[in-house]
């Protein structure tokens, strides 16, 4: 029986049967469907603006993002005013989320894409990883949300949910009995 945890992606991915693939995109789509909260930055294919969304977006509570997002993009509307404006204003502004390397981070990263990339949002994963504070879930969800990309985009909680469906199938059904207590 293979560990779980040895499993490198390309191998996971060799194992599953295409119908249960589809079967957990269409319970991911069913449960977004019914649990889906509706968010400006879902709203819109702007690069730009879901750049900003998912810097916003880090370690913070999506609903108390959504009047800085408004406020943010209102006054900065465009990666070249991002990129010209102060960086201590920038931080007065995302001060409410805390922080501040956000604001440090997203002021480099406008001011690279205005210099390197001509002002326009990379559409590869690679050159978006290359950006400061982008990762690579924020790199794929500027893929997949700005440019119609079909990368996952895989949070804690949709890949705890495929761990379960998937991998359990490699575990014994009942866990082992190591003969007492753990602490």
């Amino acid at each position: 029986m293979k560990d779980p945890t040895s499993l490198s992606e390309k191998s996971l991915s060799d194992s599953l049967a295409p119908a249960k693939i589809n079967w957990f995109r269409g319970q991911l789509s069913i449960w977004g469907q019914k649990n889906l909260r509706n968010f400006p930055w879902r709203q819109t294919h702007e690069p730009y603006a879901i750049l900003v969304a998912e810097f916003l977006l880090q370690r913070t509570d999506a609903a108390k993002v959504v009047p800085i997002y408004t406020n943010f993009l209102a006054r900065y509307p465009t990666l070249p005013d991002l990129a010209g404006a102060n960086v201590e204003e920038i931080g007065k502004l995302l001060q409410s989320l805390g922080l501040f390397f956000r604001a440090e981070r997203l002021h480099q990263c406008a001011q690279i894409v205005l210099q390197e990339y001509r002002g326009k949002i990379p559409e590869s994963e690679k050159e978006l990883l290359e950006l400061p504070g982008i990762g690579r879930y924020i790199a794929r969800s500027i893929c997949a949300n700005a440019f119609g990309q079909p990368l996952a985009i895989v949070t804690k909680r949709i890949s705890e949910k495929f761990y379960r469906l998937v991998c359990c199938s490699f575990l014994p059904p009942q866990p082992p009995n190591f003969g007492g207590r753990m602490s």
